[in-house]
């Protein structure tokens, strides 16, 4: 698996503290966080990236060469959460091998 870990995207380090991955779609899929952004508490989403084709991608959104967050309005990450909520409290058996929310 080459996809980059969301736990492991703290860039810029100034900015994110808190860090804490809610959903996380491995390799070629996405993830979304809370964290506290410049102190405030935020949500945030990226593509994982991962490889296609052979070619290894950091995921989007990157900056400089470095995988970075997309903070979302506050509505929006509170719409994905409730999406997602029913996927995330079902056992780990009945949830997909990669994880993902379907």
């Amino acid at each position: 698996m080459s996809y980059v870990d969301p736990r492991t995207v703290l860039s810029p380090r100034g900015s994110i503290k808190d860090l804490q991955i809610i959903y996380d779609g491995k390799e070629n899929g996405w993830s979304l966080a809370r964290m506290k952004w410049d102190g405030s508490p935020v949500m945030a989403m990226r593509w994982n990236g991962g490889s296609v084709n052979g070619i290894p991608s950091i995921g989007n959104p990157s900056s400089r060469g470095y995988p970075t967050w997309f903070v979302v309005p506050d509505d929006v990450g509170a719409a994905i959460e409730k999406m997602l909520k029913p996927a995330l409290e079902l056992p780990p058996t009945s949830q997909t091998t990669e994880g993902n929310a379907r």
